[in-house]
């Protein structure tokens, strides 16, 4: 392939780069791949007969112009096998021969500087030029150099002992770094000459360049003793020194030690060097890459190609070209990545440098599966640049890039039969090289793929047990990823690991451990109250990352310790600074759930307690109906548990075109969830005329209708039939476990056979659980006594201060006191502390509920605050107070929460939205965990209008009189439904966006 645009008219466009990846490794290239190289002759010739020489050496000459026009040259991108040969070509012919040749040059001018005469000299060359090739004839030829001058007998085996001594360290540094000794460029060539020079002579030169390369290499434990042994070191390598500290508490976890450190170092840098500069700004780059900061990082690494130019930085610099390519091949035109691999494929082959030309390889294999899914091609290209089948490594690549060759390699080679087992025996080696603690979502992929080999297999236990070690280690890894693409990939590998569980569980038949795994990937983090200051500093952090200049930010926000960067101790107290809380995550995770007094998952790390969902049930509901469900990607799977407690378990099929997903978006199109390019007034608006509104027709059939796709297609099968058997005046209760996904489903209105108009809220109450961590966190030591009644002692109306929700939005007669917007925090908090002589009273909330992106800042919208709004979110409620008022946010036992999808769950329509990773973030949730018993929250925007007020109101009033709040909602929806039956009048999902979530009735 020609990489010069101005050259080739076929390679103007992505198509013609796209094409050429679809031909890599097809005929073209095995045709190439059986072309002689002239290095076949010298292989035969050591290892085979004369004949089968002369035969190779034919084939070479005949298969020569074929052979060069294959290789990679100024305009071409030549194939694996060409590229390697012409290397290995250098390797063992044209450099060995460069070494003898210069060795007996340098042997000739030893002689004539010696005066040994021609004869010495001549015999002496020819024993150089034999040595490490022809033994025998080396020694023959060192003797016989003695006798012409006894006055220097000594030349001839000095000279030949040389030439040996070189040729061995060359190949071994050939062997070890994968090119020759003098591509690679001076190790530690940014430090000034001087500053060298003074370590060698103080005897520090080794010290300080292993405590260096262990830090660099992410050897933290090996690094700490040698880190802490350097001391009195020259200025500029103090900066060094203090940028390996930070690099060493980076491979250790701890972000905001390295922040800082990193932050100081690079600051003392500023009046270095360049080298030592850019060094500096290199490692930098890292850490803020680590920590999120990318744009930040993006511009550091800029800034260090700029300093590190010139014949010393040469290897540092590639090493940044090799990373920056690394990170932008999965998101920049294919074109601009061959043409960048293309150049750095030149560079390996005039070089020699082995491992270059291997990462180029593996680069192209990935952008044929990522651009054009050529696994044929690359089933053919990987055995042939990734030798070996086992967990040995090349000394010339890192054990992690080991890792990534085996994982790539095993990834296309598992779905065939033929080589499924060396795709098993890369998967196991790639998990035996890498360090889980260090690279999580490596360990998880090999995982991942042990369990695919088993499943092609049909040994479906085992690959069970390899999905379910990969789902614990997925869960395990979120806290061990704090960069923003690392979270991208570990969400992925997440998607991966549920899909994989739950297709194999499902597979089983075993309803038990089927919703053991559904319980599994719907139990998530939980939140947990942290300090007033560590929420301000994430606040804090926020802001300053979308104003600050990278360049700032990094002098800024980590200042030096007063001991100075270079200081082996713990940073300085003025080092909490807000970068350092980076990463920081208010959460813990939560114990795990085990069905029918059974758990055979593995948990993960640090688990030791487990939530008994049995108990968990009875407790809240008593004897009831349990439905659970998950989606992953095209996969909808349900549990069900009945009276008996006997659980049953199915799938549905979710792809774009199915039943199922045709009445999902039929639903959606009905209520006021605004779709794609479309705002909350315009949803509003199309759901008020459609089939859950006044378009449902003169006697509400495409209501019935709609609904009844949809309980057909979600309501499981034992459910809808077991419910449709209770015996009349019996009203069991339903808890319901939805993923975000299908929060929106308005389950108290489905029918229980289509064609029915007989309702779910028409059998059974029904109680909604956000996560059984939040559930199992909030159970009360003891139950409020029955028949207590409430007041409702407030009632926040628009707390932010909109003027048209504010006039709509009508208090309850019955609040004793209304508090209308704009309303701050401070404010709420403070009359939600004069009102907390006791818990017996309802609260009552009615606004805006945002989402914003990150979910722990979603919330009740309260009055504006800089550029935005205030929230009343989760980060808010779980904060600490101060003095003696811990909770800033004290909760009633009970609220009733009038908001856009108050409960919090939402509904958002892509891949990554399907993997329930936040559905305990929602702001019901919240309301629990912050002290709430009892929250009666929307699943969707709501508009005011009096319908609305209508509802919230006598809602209000049962709920103060002391009803169960899931009996309370019930009964004003079967009136809502009743009415809606009779008359045909009012906006059905208003009451259908009511549900309860709480600890049981």
């Amino acid at each position: 392939m020609r990489t010069d645009t101005e050259s080739d008219p076929a390679f103007r466009d992505e198509e013609s780069a796209k094409r050429w990846l679809a031909e890599r490794g097809g005929p073209g290239d095995i045709e190439t791949a059986e072309l002689a190289a002239p290095v076949d002759f010298l292989v035969a010739a050591r290892r085979l007969t004369v004949r089968d020489a002369l035969a190779a050496l034919g084939r070479a000459v005949r298969d020569h112009r074929a052979f060069r026009h294959a290789g990679t040259g100024r305009r071409r991108l030549g194939t694996w096998d060409v590229d390697s040969a012409r290397l290995l070509f250098r390797q063992i012919v044209v450099r060995p021969l460069a070494m003898r040749l210069l060795m007996v040059a340098l042997a000739a001018a030893a002689g004539a500087l010696l005066g040994t005469g021609v004869p010495q000299t001549a015999l002496t060359m020819g024993a150089v030029l034999l040595a490490r090739w022809h033994t025998l004839w080396c020694t023959v030829l060192a003797l016989a150099a003695l006798p012409p001058a006894w006055d220097t007998w000594w030349f001839p085996p000095l000279a030949t002992m040389t030439s040996w001594y070189a040729h061995v360290v060359t190949d071994l540094l050939w062997s070890v770094t994968g090119m020759a000794w003098w591509a690679r460029g001076p190790a530690f060539a940014f430090l000034p000459f001087r500053e060298r020079l003074l370590l060698m002579a103080r005897g520090r030169w080794t010290l300080f360049t292993t405590a260096v390369d262990l830090s660099t290499g992410g050897q933290a434990e090996a690094a700490g003793p040698f880190l802490a042994r350097c001391d009195k070191v020259p200025r500029h390598c103090a900066r060094v020194l203090g940028m390996a500290r930070a690099l060493k508490a980076l491979h250790e976890g701890n972000l905001s030690e390295a922040l800082t450190r990193a932050g100081a170092a690079a600051g003392a840098a500023r009046d270095s060097p360049v080298g030592v500069r850019g060094w500096c700004r290199v490692q930098l780059s890292q850490v803020l890459l680590a920590s999120g900061r990318i744009d930040e990082a993006v511009t550091v690494r800029d800034e260090a190609l700029g300093l590190l130019r010139g014949r010393r930085f040469r290897r540092y610099a590639r090493e940044l070209e090799l990373a920056r390519l690394a990170d932008d091949l999965p998101f920049e035109p294919v074109a601009s990545s061959l043409r960048r691999i293309h150049r750095l494929r030149r560079t390996a082959v005039r070089v020699g440098d082995q491992n270059l030309l291997r990462q180029t390889e593996t680069w192209i294999v990935q952008l044929m599966l990522q651009a054009v899914g050529n696994r044929a091609g690359a089933a053919w290209t990987l055995p042939r640049v990734v030798p070996g089948d086992d967990a040995r490594t090349p000394w010339h690549i890192t054990p992690d890039q080991a890792a990534n060759e085996r994982l790539l390699r095993a990834s296309v080679l598992v779905e065939v039969e033929d080589t499924r087992r060396r795709a098993r025996r890369d998967a196991q080696a790639a998990l035996a090289i890498v360090d889980a603690g260090r690279r999580p979502l490596a360990a998880v992929a090999a995982r991942l793929l042990l369990a695919r080999a088993d499943e092609f297999d049909g040994r479906y236990e085992p690959a069970l047990a390899q999905a379910a070690h990969a789902l614990a280690a997925v869960h395990d890894a979120r806290y061990l990823i704090p960069s923003a693409r690392g979270r991208r990939q570990w969400e992925r590998a997440q998607l991966n690991a549920y899909a994989t569980v739950l297709r194999l569980a499902d597979r089983s038949g075993d309803s038990v451990l089927v919703a053991e795994a559904v319980e599994m990937v719907r139990g998530e983090v939980l939140p947990d109250r942290i300090g007033r200051a560590e929420l301000e500093a994430h606040l804090a952090l926020d802001a300053m990352a979308a104003t600050a200049p990278a360049t700032d930010a990094v002098s800024i926000d980590v200042p030096t310790g007063p001991s100075g960067p270079d200081t082996g101790g713990p940073p300085a107290a003025s080092e909490t600074a807000p970068s350092a809380l980076l990463g920081l995550d208010p959460v813990r995770r939560p114990p795990p759930v085990r069905v029918a007094g059974l758990r055979r998952l593995p948990t993960g790390s640090g688990q030791p307690d487990v939530i008994d969902l049995d108990l968990e049930l009875c407790a809240l509901a008593g004897r009831c109906w349990y439905w659970s469900a998950v989606t992953v990607i095209d996969r909808y799977y349900w549990v069900v548990r009945d009276l008996d407690g006997q659980w049953s378990h199915g799938s549905r099929d979710l792809t774009e075109h199915s039943i199922a997903a045709l009445a999902d978006r039929e639903l959606r199109k009905a209520l006021p969830l605004p779709l794609q390019g479309e705002d909350a007034a315009a949803a509003g608006t199309r759901a008020d005329q459609g089939p859950l509104s006044r378009g449902a027709g003169p006697d509400g059939g495409k209501e019935r209708a709609l609904l009844g796709s949809v309980a057909e297609a979600f309501l499981p099968p034992p459910l809808s039939d077991g419910l449709r058997a209770t015996p009349p005046g019996d009203v069991p209760s339903l808890v319901v476990s939805l993923p975000a996904g299908l929060a929106h489903l308005p389950v108290a209105a489905l029918p229980l056979k289509p064609g029915t108009d007989r309702r779910v809220v028409d059998v059974v109450r029904v109680l909604h659980v956000p996560a059984w961590s939040v559930i199992s966190r909030r159970r009360p030591s003891r139950q409020a006594e029955a028949g207590q009644t409430y007041d409702l002692r407030l009632a926040v109306i628009a707390p932010d201060g909109d003027p048209e929700a504010a006039a709509r939005l009508a208090s309850p007669p019955i609040a004793r006191r209304s508090l209308g917007g704009p309303v701050s925090r401070e404010r709420l908090s403070e009359i939600l502390h004069l009102l907390d002589d006791d818990r017996h009273w309802l609260l009552y909330l009615a606004g805006h509920v945002d989402a914003e992106e990150n979910p722990t800042h979603s919330g009740l919208r309260l009055a504006p605050e800089g550029t935005g709004h205030g929230h009343l979110s989760i980060a808010e409620m779980l904060a600490a107070g101060t003095g003696a008022h811990y909770e800033l946010f004290p909760l009633p036992e009970r609220v009733l929460a009038v908001g856009c999808g108050s409960l919090g769950l939402g509904a958002a329509d892509t891949d990554i939205a399907r993997t329930p990773t936040s559905e305990w973030l929602g702001f019901g949730s919240a309301l629990m965990l912050a002290g709430a018993d009892h929250a009666v929250c929307t699943l969707y925007q709501v508009y005011p209008v009096k319908q609305l007020n209508n509802i919230t109101h006598r809602l209000a009033e049962k709920l103060v009189a002391g009803e169960s709040p899931a009996d309370a909602l019930r009964e004003v929806q079967l009136a809502e439904l009743n009415r809606w039956r009779r008359t045909g009048r009012g906006r059905p999902f208003l009451w259908q966006a009511f549900v309860y979530t709480g600890i049981g009735i």
